[in-house]
């Protein structure tokens, strides 16, 4: 049923998006593979941040530059991700190691087939952990540093007198246009997981303090919560580098983007 579901979703996707459809395939193994590869690392002992490190730069550089194009469009959005990521690094590791949400939570450690495995992995787990949730930020923080990149361009193309200060105030009022959005789909995309939590819970009468106190809903809201940081927060670093890139005279930056990177765009 999976491989059925599957090639019907990869034929739709070749047939309405084209050749950038199949770009699109074409990105999403290869970050599949690197992920593979990043998991058989930890696994065989390397250290968990120099591989999740790596790994993001490296899936941030599929998913801009391979199916976008090295342009100023991507170089922003690409800058942005990485400055965004660096910075709530630090927030991450130690929420999580100050709560101790790594490992199993408690559906998962209730699961029969958690009988059959050995858990004595080798791995600190709680850095696995912040190494998952920094990889769950980016797929949203790289959507959100390319849209609002390339509508400030469009913007900087259709109206190529406006002052920096103006350029800025759009690529923020963009920002917001689309957060509302982008912070509800995780919301529901990470708390949905949470129902069988509260379904489990109810049968087996537990209390409301349980529930909130539980590590399932807290691993939850720390994808959530740290997810909808990283979107907030690369609104205005996105906007800040388009400034940079886009600002002043409109015929001087058109002559220095084709010096620098072979075209204008």
């Amino acid at each position: 049923m999976l491989v059925i579901f599957g090639l019907i979703l990869v034929a739709l996707i070749a047939i309405v998006g084209g050749d950038r459809g199949v770009m699109s395939l074409i990105a999403l193994a290869g970050n599949l593979l690197i992920l593979c590869i990043a998991i058989w690392l930890i696994a065989s002992g390397v250290p968990v941040f120099p591989v999740t490190i790596c790994l993001s730069v490296v899936i941030c550089c599929i998913t801009l530059f391979y199916q976008n194009g090295i342009n100023r469009k991507t170089l922003s959005a690409f800058t942005a991700v990485l400055i965004t990521i660096f910075i709530l690094f630090f927030a991450i590791y130690y929420v999580v190691c100050k709560s101790g949400s790594g490992g199993l939570n408690e559906i998962q450690s209730v699961s029969e087939d958690v009988l059959y495995y050995n858990m004595n992995l080798n791995i600190p787990m709680q850095k696995v952990m912040a190494a998952v949730v920094l990889l769950s930020t980016l797929g949203a923080v790289t959507d959100m540093a390319l849209t609002v990149s390339t509508s400030l361009y469009e913007v900087k193309i259709h109206k190529p007198d406006m002052s920096n200060t103006e350029l800025f105030q759009s690529g923020m009022q963009i920002g917001k246009s689309i957060l509302g959005t982008t912070v509800n789909t995780l919301l529901f995309a990470y708390l949905g997981e949470s129902m069988i939590l509260f379904a489990y819970l109810r049968m087996q009468k537990q209390s409301l303090g349980i529930l909130l106190n539980s590590r399932l809903l807290f691993q939850n809201c720390i994808f959530m919560i740290f997810g909808a940081l990283s979107c907030v927060l690369v609104i205005p670093i996105s906007t800040l580098l388009m400034k940079k890139l886009c600002g002043g005279n409109h015929d001087r930056c058109k002559r220095k983007c084709e010096k620098n990177f072979g075209g204008y765009s």
